[in-house]
């Protein structure tokens, strides 16, 4: 699973959507995967508890304060392999983290 958490009001976090995310989305690794999104409307709300839904929820408690977003989770076996937050982290290590697991 790639869970991506990020904000409304987030430049970063549009950019990474609509353009590298966007691309993610038609790639053949998106349709292996199980994608889920974290979307809150403002960036201070981005931990409440109404923005997470129960069944990921416990994904919540890796995260630090001091940790940024963009942010990408990669779980396998219910387990975080990968956890990066900054739009450079999506090339240098989360799309490489998707892709050596679907080998």
């Amino acid at each position: 699973m790639l869970l991506y958490v990020g904000a409304e009001d987030c430049a970063p976090c549009r950019a990474w959507q609509n353009g590298e995310g966007v691309a993610f989305q038609a790639s053949a690794e998106f349709q292996r995967i199980t994608y889920r999104e974290i979307k809150s409307p403002h960036l201070l709300d981005v931990m409440k508890d109404e923005n997470w839904p129960d069944e990921i929820r416990g994904y919540r408690d890796s995260l630090r304060r001091s940790d940024g977003v963009p942010l990408w989770l990669v779980v396998a076996d219910h387990k975080i392999v990968e956890q990066r937050f900054g739009a450079a982290e999506w090339r240098a290590r989360i799309l490489p983290a998707i892709k050596s697991l679907l080998r």
